[in-house]
């Protein structure tokens, strides 16, 4: 029987990397996404057994935080585990840790699983042998704090969803709208700061072909609160706290 904790190692490549030669949060959060997709699919409750039963799952909340991000030309060693499960919702913790095996950050997600032709959320519980795989290993940050909606009108980017935005659902890409939020802030910080604890929860699914908009209020102690819109409504809000280099 496999382990509950599933370890799998990423190379970290010139092309998931930034110009200081560190990973983007996005591909750190890549590599999160493909730790969950293999862990799931390897104890039979991945998107192959998800898809036979008319169902996928959906990231609801996402937290990371990092101590430090992996350079170029090594590898990140990421462990993922289910620490908690009930009828609508499901949470992932994962430990991130270096080439020489120091950790260097911690994340929590939350997911559901819904129904493909209703998109409405469905009961894991039911899934059989999905308990099974639960383990209490404890990860060290705190979930998702609760992100106030932006009322001001402060806009600081808008863009199309297309082609390569969308993921295997048709819809935007859980990482795209990290990547969006990312790349509001400017050069120099980036320069001074690193991005130490990212929080995003998505509401709603950025569809093919409509436009959104990025609006943006900071907060103290560089932490910026950030939300993303498409004409009738707020589909994702973020948290982003930076820290000096």
């Amino acid at each position: 029987m496999l382990p509950v904790i599933g370890d799998y190692t990423f190379p970290v490549e010139a092309y998931s990397n930034d110009f200081r030669g560190k990973s983007t949060l996005q591909a750190v959060g890549g590599f999160l996404m493909q730790a969950a997709t293999r862990h799931a699919e390897e104890r039979g409750f991945g998107y192959s057994f998800m898809l036979q039963n008319n169902r996928t799952w959906v990231l609801s909340r996402l937290v990371i935080e990092m101590s430090d991000y992996p350079v170029n030309d090594t590898r990140m060693l990421v462990s993922t585990w289910v620490p908690e499960v009930n009828k609508l919702f499901t949470e992932r913790c994962f430990s991130l840790s270096d080439s020489t095996g120091k950790n260097i950050g911690y994340a929590r997600s939350l997911w559901a699983a819904i129904d493909l032709e209703t998109r409405r959320p469905t009961n894991i519980l039911d899934l059989q042998g999905f308990k099974g795989f639960i383990h209490g290993a404890p990860c060290p940050i705190e979930n998702v704090h609760k992100i106030p909606p932006i009322k001001e009108q402060c806009l600081v980017e808008s863009f199309m969803v297309k082609y390569s935005d969308l993921d295997v659902n048709k819809h935007l890409n859980s990482m795209k709208y990290v990547e969006h939020f990312a790349d509001t802030f400017s050069l120099e910080m980036y320069q001074q700061k690193d991005i130490r604890r990212f929080e995003i929860c998505f509401m709603a699914e950025g569809q093919y072909g409509t436009k959104l908009d990025i609006f943006r209020k900071a907060e103290e102690n560089d932490t910026f609160v950030l939300e993303m819109r498409n004409p009738e409504r707020a589909i994702c809000s973020a948290r982003i706290a930076w820290d000096s280099l």
